[in-house]
């Protein structure tokens, strides 16, 4: 009798998509699995595949009970789910306002993926361009409806989990699972994700999705539900993500203080201990506006983003409402409170074992306030982390989007004497970059690959771009592309030659190129919406 393995003819399982197959296969035994290998070219193929095998070791799951309780149950002894090594975590963001604006227009977007309307060009130029809109079908209305409704449900049990500690309770129980169960015993890997839901089954990321203030709360829930969940279940991780690539979404200091404030002392010594990676983004304390009453909800698909288009500034300045002293004062007391620039160096100095890090900023910018600026900030966070964080032994460190002052920057490196490999993008150096070039270069450290990529340093004469050689610095019309002013020593060899730059007179404060570079800048580093 032929094998099946060997039989011509397809069988049903064959015919399956791969996607399904991997579904399948997830809820099977190991022995389950091998013998359906047997029956099946599909089977076999799927099973072996190096796809499936990654499929089986990476996983992404929204911060909901039911979510979470589901992956819980795949992981018992035996299954193959328990080969799972890199979890994804993802907080969900549920907002109705655009299925409310159709159900109230009679209109839909004309371009599904662009709901708010192009604001700027490929420059980077501001623009001020309605979405279009058409009209909505009888059928699409009720469509409307329906999801507007099953929108509401999941955003009212969403709160209750919230309320209640219910996501955090099922986080606990995927952890002690992983921890019993899992091959590891543990995770190699933890990322944390932000998503939002306009409409169903469809997603947006961060940068697309609008709502910014509440996308801020929802990456402080999900950092905060996290970390107690990984401690509470003892569950030893080797890295943690915090945000760091998502864009448009960042965790403050104040976050990460409370965290640490918030519950017993020693709470989180045995998980932060063993960390060996972290990467994270990280932004001033989130405050709401005052002033602006109608940028309380910070929503660009209502009647907000359509009055900044319809009125002139005129009118946008008469409509501000002048705060209250007490209001203010206390606004201005939030946004010095020290635990804002100290709540990172206090998170660094539980992970004396840290090997990588990857700090990118973001900036919050409040007009109404007198306050340290963003970057000011940005040099107390860096200064902080030098004098109170003890890292040792970081061996690559990359620094995106911060303002820091070269005493603080060469001392991070002075302390860090296995350091490798160093990536520093979109930079603002207060004081010279010649002394971190010479340490970079030296014969007595051990660096191999050094990576910049727009950097800037302000001395005594003023603030200048930072040209490398071979790089040539963009017209004043049109700024350098993503990229173009990227240098690179890679290799011990090529390190040791040293780096020569001049500070470049055609991108200097004030120009239209410099201007044109932080509208770029904006997209990645902040500041979000239009105040």
């Amino acid at each position: 009798m032929a094998s099946p393995l060997v039989d011509d003819k397809r069988s049903t399982l064959d015919r399956l998509p791969a996607e399904l197959v991997e579904c399948v296969l997830l809820d099977l035994s190991l022995d389950d699995i091998r013998n359906v290998r047997l029956v099946s070219h599909g089977v076999y193929a799927t099973a072996s595949s190096g796809r499936f095998k990654t499929f089986c070791r990476a996983k992404t799951v929204d911060l909901r009970s039911y979510a979470l309780a589901k992956l819980s149950e795949r992981i018992a002894p035996g299954s193959i789910a328990c080969n799972l090594q890199d979890l994804t975590v993802t907080g969900v963001l549920y907002v109705t306002t655009s299925l409310e604006k159709i159900l109230r227009t009679k209109t839909v977007p004309a371009d599904p993926t662009d709901i708010f309307g192009k604001r700027e060009d490929a420059l980077g130029n501001s623009t001020a361009i309605r979405p279009n809109r058409v009209s909505a079908s009888s059928e699409r209305m009720v469509d409307t409806q329906r999801e507007l409704d099953v929108l509401r449900m999941c955003q009212e049990e969403a709160a209750v989990e919230r309320s209640l500690g219910q996501d955090f309770s099922a986080l606990v129980d995927l952890f002690t699972c992983l921890r019993e169960h899992g091959v590891l015993h543990g995770l190699r890997s933890v990322t944390l994700d932000v998503t939002i839901e306009r409409f169903a089954e469809r997603r947006l990321a961060p940068k697309d999705g609008g709502a910014w203030r509440p996308i801020w709360e929802t990456a402080a829930h999900t950092f905060q539900v996290t970390m107690r969940a990984l401690a509470a279940a003892r569950l030893p991780l080797q890295c943690l993500d915090a945000f760091a690539h998502v864009g448009t979404c960042s965790l403050s200091g104040f976050d990460m203080a409370c965290v640490l404030q918030d519950n017993p002392p020693d709470m989180f010594d045995d998980l932060l201990h063993n960390i060996r990676s972290l990467s994270i983004s990280t932004s001033k304390r989130l405050l709401h506006p005052i002033g602006f009453a109608a940028l309380q909800d910070a929503d660009p698909d209502d009647e907000v983003h359509e009055h900044r288009f319809d009125n002139n500034r005129r009118d946008r300045l008469a409509s501000i409402v002048p705060p209250t002293p007490a209001g203010l004062a206390e606004l201005e007391a939030m946004a010095a409170d020290s635990r804002d620039t100290t709540g990172l160096a206090h998170l660094l100095a539980k992970m004396p074992k840290l090997e990588e890090l990857d700090l990118q900023s973001y900036y919050l910018y409040y007009s109404f306030l007198s306050a340290p600026s963003a970057p000011e900030g940005d040099k107390f966070t860096t200064a902080n982390i030098v004098r109170t964080s003890g890292l040792r032994r970081l061996k690559k460190l990359t620094l995106r989007g911060r303002t820091v002052d070269v005493t603080d920057l060469l001392g991070l490196l002075n302390a860090n004497p296995d350091l490798e490999a160093v990536d520093f993008g979109n930079i603002w150096l207060h004081g010279t970059w010649q002394p971190i070039f010479a340490h970079l270069t030296s014969a007595n450290n051990k660096f191999t690959r050094l990576h910049f990529d727009v950097v800037f340093e302000t001395t005594a004469t003023g603030s200048a771009y930072v040209q490398f050689p071979g790089i040539r610095s963009g017209i004043l019309s049109v700024p350098a592309p993503a990229g173009a002013a990227a240098f690179t020593l890679e290799g011990r060899e090529n390190v040791l030659q040293g780096i020569t730059y001049k500070r470049s007179e055609q991108w200097v404060m004030g120009c239209v190129q410099h201007s044109m570079w932080r509208q770029e800048r904006r997209r990645v580093y902040g500041p979000p919406g239009a105040w």
